[in-house]
């Protein structure tokens, strides 16, 4: 009976107000179970729009589905649905559902669900999801959601679990948490938890584990750094590259289509079995490497990881010189003891002598000195000569 008294009132109220529509007093109320079909059988302009499938062709008002709510033209107000709200061109104001959001044209204000807000073209304003936001034109403003954010051009902050991408230019702030990509940064940052890539030219900053600009007109901050051209800025990282040699470097390891990389296989008093790569470009030089027994060949295994920077000069066309400083980080796999510590570092120099056999290969002779110390206090644990004779290739 209950069921029925409420059909009742709904239908009663639609009724009046289609014959208000008629009778040329204009739509004040429209409350509807959604029974209407297309275009052309909806209402053509409501200030309010209330039922279960929410249909008409204009909005300039309120409009709430408890499914959906579809304005087939334009909306100028609140767009609300329970699952999916659509709108046929623009939207001025608010759009909210719980499952995803739709605009044929441009935003002018705010969409906000819990999977998808989607826009054909522009967005001027926010767009707020638990999974993806996709404006396909020009979006000024702000995009955050829980998994991804798509742009054309992108003007404003994109903020999002996962991944950014703006598929044209950028000028702005994209921060995630694994991946940013734009196409072309025109004054902007990229923040990521692993990378950022920028495929044209990049005006601004980069920070992330792996940074990738084609033409760099900025800086870039992380573990590995590449960019093809580097006209202005400066490189910061473990492992800096680019295919020109003007662009400023600090890392540990700095690569340009100059740097010769060579091989180094050698033994020594240290560790004495050792295998390295040198990086030089210029005048200056970086070798990171592994060497093996630093205890002594009687002792159980042990071993080493090493970085070394140093600086060479060409006495001629065989013969150079160089010196360097390392850092040494020494595992002796033993158990904790004042005899026998389970780790140690060490502080190394060295004076080298290269002689270069032929175009592949050389001989070297390195003559040094080494300080070895306790990681949790410091103290000394050794001072050592150093001698090292081996081979270098390629």
């Amino acid at each position: 009976m209950r069921r029925s008294l409420l059909i009742f009132v709904l239908f009663s109220a639609s009724f009046l107000s289609v014959k208000s529509q008629e009778m040329g007093q204009g739509i004040l109320r429209n409350i509807a179970l959604g029974i209407s079909g297309g275009a052309n059988d909806s209402v053509s302009t409501s200030y309010l729009n209330m039922g279960i499938f929410g249909n008409i062709n204009n909005l300039s008002g309120f409009q709430f589905g408890g499914l959906t709510s579809t304005v087939h033209d334009k909306a100028s107000g609140y767009n609300f649905a329970g699952l999916v709200a659509l709108t046929g061109h623009d939207i001025n104001g608010l759009q909210m559902a719980g499952i995803a959001n739709g605009v044929g044209t441009d935003v002018n204000g705010m969409q906000l669900c819990a999977l998808a807000n989607i826009t054909r073209m522009a967005v001027n304003g926010v767009q707020l999801s638990g999974m993806v936001n996709v404006g396909a034109g020009n979006v000024r403003g702000f995009q955050m959601s829980g998994v991804a954010n798509v742009s054309g051009h992108l003007q404003g902050l994109q903020i999002s679990g996962f991944s950014n991408m703006a598929v044209e230019r950028f000028s702005g702030v994209q921060l995630c948490g694994i991946a940013n990509i734009a196409v072309r940064m025109n004054g902007g940052v990229q923040i990521a938890g692993a990378m950022n890539i920028c495929a044209s030219k990049t005006r601004g900053w980069q920070f992330a584990a792996y940074n990738y600009a084609d033409t760099l007109n900025g800086s870039q901050l992380g573990l590995i750094n590449i960019c093809v051209h580097h006209q202005h800025g400066v490189q910061v990282g473990l492992i800096n590259y680019s295919r020109d040699t003007v662009a400023h470097k600090i890392g540990l390891v700095n690569v340009n289509p100059k740097t010769r990389i060579q091989m180094m296989v050698y033994g020594g008093t240290s560790t004495k079995i050792n295998v390295a790569a040198r990086f030089r470009n210029r005048s200056t030089y970086n070798i990171i490497g592994f060497g093996t027994h630093y205890m002594g060949l009687d002792k159980r295994f042990s071993g080493s990881l090493f970085y070394r920077i140093g600086q060479y000069f060409n006495l001629d066309r065989h013969w150079s010189i160089s010196g360097d400083l390392g850092y040494y980080h020494i595992e002796t796999f033993a158990e904790n003891s004042s005899a026998a510590p389970e780790r140690l570092y060490s502080l190394q120099g060295r004076l080298n002598a290269d002689y270069q056999m032929n175009r592949h290969s050389g001989i070297f002779l390195s003559l040094g000195y080494g300080s070895t110390r306790y990681y949790n206090h410091a103290r000394l644990y050794k001072n050592k000569l150093l001698m090292e004779l081996g081979l270098t290739l390629f």
